[in-house]
């Protein structure tokens, strides 16, 4: 674990230990951060709290008491109870994916996180992030009302996301994406559904790495379109 995610999250479980007392049952933390991908100041925090007892006091008095932490440390937190997180499987599958394939429990006990996740829900929810994630690139298009540098941005901005993306859909196909680095989810994803993505990668050497790009952004917005168009008609026709 990355020393700046270990400070941050032994910081925030005092927290919820205070606020929360007898009814913080768990602390999980997922995602880059759980991992080897955590790259500090740019890469968030995620984390599932899980309470006994769901009140917006108790949310409200958190955010007195960690507001500088959770933004000098980029913390996301996700609140639910036990019997939300039961009953939630089949809505958010995906990110249940996501916690179950990297975690660490900060707090609590491991088997919270004995469920298993329905691939029929899976293939709704990708359809549903494929689609609204066409809506968001259009609106990062307007958005930038003409200026490339902006639209840069906000696309280079949005790759953190479409990584998340990528690996539901390995999941779809069966895969494991343990261990897997950005570019290998890319590839894979790419052979998989037979989709060229080379666009993305190329924008996370803009995020990243700041490497110029060899064309206008806004003709890089089109082929990321054109590959989560095709992407969407594969997902759609699946049983």
């Amino acid at each position: 674990m990355h020393e700046k995610v270990s400070t941050a999250i032994t910081e925030l479980n005092a927290r919820l230990k205070e606020v929360y007392a007898e009814d913080f049952s768990a602390l999980i933390l997922y995602g880059s951060a759980a991992g080897n991908a955590y790259r500090a100041d740019i890469s968030d925090i995620n984390v599932l709290v899980i309470i006994e007892r769901n009140s917006a006091d108790k949310v409200f008095q958190l955010g007195k008491a960690a507001k500088a932490l959770l933004q000098k440390y980029q913390i996301s937190p996700f609140f639910m109870t036990r019997e939300e997180l039961n009953s939630a499987l089949d809505v958010f599958p995906l990110e249940f994916c996501d916690i179950l394939d990297m975690h660490t429990v900060v707090h609590g006990e491991k088997k919270i996180l004995d469920f298993k996740i329905n691939p029929a829900n899976l293939r709704h929810e990708m359809e549903e992030k494929l689609r609204g994630t066409v809506n968001d690139v259009h609106g990062m298009l307007l958005a930038a009302q003409g200026d490339e540098k902006l639209l840069s941005k906000y696309l280079a901005n949005w790759t953190g996301v479409g990584y998340i993306l990528f690996r539901g859909l390995l999941r779809l196909k069966g895969k494991s994406v343990t261990g897997m680095d950005g570019k290998t989810v890319l590839d894979t994803a790419s052979k998989e559904y037979g989709v060229p993505l080379e666009c993305i990668s190329i924008l996370n050497d803009l995020r990243y790495n700041k490497k110029p790009l060899t064309m206008s952004i806004y003709l890089f917005a089109e082929k990321i379109l054109e590959s989560l168009n095709a992407l969407i008609k594969i997902v759609d026709a699946m049983e």
